[in-house]
């Protein structure tokens, strides 16, 4: 036999005396046992649980320090073109730039350099992630004002009236919150960088 449960019943007289007691014997070996296996199983997925979360836990250590390397690469191969821009392309539109064009030829050359800024610059990146949702225009206008165009530069290499380039640089202040604040856009801008 194995482990046994006994359940003791007494037996009393009339006057409630003692007389004899009756135990009844029950095999609860199977019970046991399978108390003791639910006990394992408890402490088996216990451990497992523990285990993936110590798993996850170290894939999510993984996961932060790739993203940062990824970031780190991303910063390194802006840094790259953009140097590459300055050293390999900016030199020949500026004598570009420089040679007899005629008004719509000096047109076109700034765009091209307003553009090559804009793709290489983190300036627009983050002009474009931040909170304050500029449109693609007000981008180009914003960039340009940070190189320190006037209005009417602008206009003329965005073939818009200085009319549209007043009204997107007010809605540029107002986006960035310095309506009614004596902070010269240009320079704001250019501290955001």
């Amino acid at each position: 036999m194995g482990i046994c449960e006994t359940i003791v019943v007494p037996f009393l007289d009339e006057e409630g005396i003692l007389v004899a007691t009756v135990g009844i014997n029950h095999d609860i070996t199977v019970r046991k046992e399978a108390e003791e296996a639910m006990t394992k199983i408890n402490i088996s997925l216990e451990n497992n649980v523990r285990e993936r979360t110590h798993n996850l836990e170290e894939m999510n250590t993984a996961l932060r320090v790739l993203l940062r390397k990824r970031e780190q690469d991303q910063t390194e191969t802006e840094e790259k073109v953009l140097s590459n821009i300055k050293t390999l392309i900016a030199p020949y539109l500026s004598r570009l730039r420089e040679s007899t064009l005629n008004t719509s030829q000096r047109a076109l050359i700034e765009i091209l350099e307003s553009n090559l800024a804009e793709i290489v610059s983190a300036f627009s990146r983050q002009l474009s992630a931040t909170d304050v949702n500029l449109t693609p225009s007000e981008i180009r206008v914003a960039n340009l004002i940070k190189q320190g165009k006037t209005n009417k530069e602008i206009a003329r290499i965005l073939f818009l009236s200085i009319r549209t380039i007043s009204f997107h640089r007010e809605n540029i202040r107002k986006k960035l919150d310095l309506t009614n604040k004596k902070i010269n856009l240009k320079s704001y801008l250019t501290t955001m960088d």
